[in-house]
Formats: structure tokens, sequence, C-alpha cells
């Protein structure tokens, strides 16, 4: 019984910690582990992703935190990929970024604690990386603002896939419940249009992020409004 309780107030304090700094969309507690389920469009489990939250800092007026993904897929033999979130606030709006050179780094056997900006360029370069995938949260948002449109490519598995992001917009506040909690959260919306060769793909994508964790929640569907599949938080551990 007193091992619960000591199990819990650890909970607890890891939450608080997690919220402490209000307004940015990220946690900055070093080693905190924000657990998500990836489903398929009929609803299935496809695969389990882990975000440890990494190199917390502050300077320049920022602060920032970084987020190392492990994506462990549902029955195949080498299961395992990496990606990399870079998360920065201000004080009035929270930038994140995915690193799409940490996962390919990574696949090539790289030694991870030598991934730095010389080594994340000279994979870009690799990659033919081009453009921007960076999205910002402003604090406060209204209802139905816009945001920038996006657009990025690269080399994956010898193909070029080309990645555009519009119509994006705030959609306000939701509460949202998983069995990590419940999360007052922002929505957003925006179309994410994937173009690999002569085929392009296109879906509505709609997430939810709250203060101090990050994503909670986000849905994606096809044009004809059929599911393209979605990811929940489910489990935060510190």
């Amino acid at each position: 019984m007193e091992m619960q309780m000591k199990k819990m107030i650890m909970f607890m304090v890891a939450m608080w910690a997690c919220h402490a700094m209000h307004a940015q969309y990220f946690c900055t507690v070093e080693g905190t582990e924000l657990q998500y389920v990836n489903y398929d469009e009929a609803g299935q489990s496809v695969s389990n992703e882990t975000a440890t939250v990494q190199f917390v800092g502050k300077g320049d007026g920022k602060v920032t935190a970084t987020y190392i993904n492990k994506i462990v897929t549902n029955k195949l033999k080498n299961n395992t990929s990496y990606t990399r979130f870079d998360w920065s606030y201000d004080g009035s709006q929270t930038v994140c970024a995915e690193d799409l050179a940490y996962g390919p780094y990574i696949d090539s056997d790289s030694d991870p604690d030598k991934y730095d900006t010389a080594a994340r360029s000279a994979m870009r370069e690799e990659l033919k990386y081009k453009g921007e995938n960076a999205f910002v949260l402003k604090n406060n948002a209204p209802a139905g603002e816009s945001m920038p449109n996006r657009s990025y490519s690269l080399i994956v598995n010898m193909l070029k896939n080309e990645i555009n992001i519009s119509g994006a917009a705030y959609m306000g506040e939701e509460q949202v419940s998983t069995t990590a909690g419940k999360f007052d959260c922002m929505k957003i919306t925006y179309l994410k249009r994937t173009k690999v060769l002569l085929k392009t793909t296109t879906h509505r994508v709609t997430e939810w992020y709250a203060e101090g964790i990050g994503l909670i929640k986000s849905e994606s569907f096809d044009m004809k409004g059929k599911s393209a599949g979605k990811t929940l938080l489910v489990k935060i551990v510190k």
C-alpha cells in the first residue's frame, strides 16, 4: 500500500512538473515518457510509440526540448524505427519540427550520441531534403485563425516524397479523454497532400495538443470522409 502511494505521488509530481511551464505545448521534464498507440483505418493497433523527453534547456529567451520517438510496429521482423521532434517556446508561441534526418541516421547504424548539426546536415543532403516542415502553435489563437502553409520533400526508400500542408487553421479548445487522462487541448486541422512518383494522396488531419505535454490525439480521413488512421496518447510515465 505504501509503495502504491509513493508511485502515485511520483506520478502526480511528474504531471505537475510537465504542466509547470504554462502555455508551451511540450513537456520540460527530462526522462518523461509519452506513450502512444497508432491505429490503422480499420481501428486496429499497428504500432506503439514512445516519446522520451530529452535535452531540455533555456537560452536566448526560449525554452527548448527534444522528443526522441521510438516506434515499434506490430507483426514485422525489423519493427523498430526512430524519429525526433525539436520543440521551442518563446513566451508567445510553440514551434515544433520533426527532424526527418534522425531516423535514417539511426537506421545507418550511426552512434546516436554523435548526432549533431553536422551529422544532420550530411544526412539531409543524402536525403535531398528541401523545404520546411516546422509548425507553430500560438498562445490563445482564436478558432478560425489560419496557419501558414508549408511543404517539404525528401528521398524515402529511393523514391522522392513531396509533402504539402495547406488549409491549416486553429479550431478552438476542446477537452480530450484517453487512458492517460483528461486534457484541455488546442485543436487544429489541415490538409496533407503526399506525392510519390505519380500517385498523390490527400488526407484531412485533425490534431489536439495540450499545454505541458504535446500531442494528445490525431485523426486523419480521406477526402471522402473515410478514416485513414489515428494516434492516441495512452500513458505518461516518469
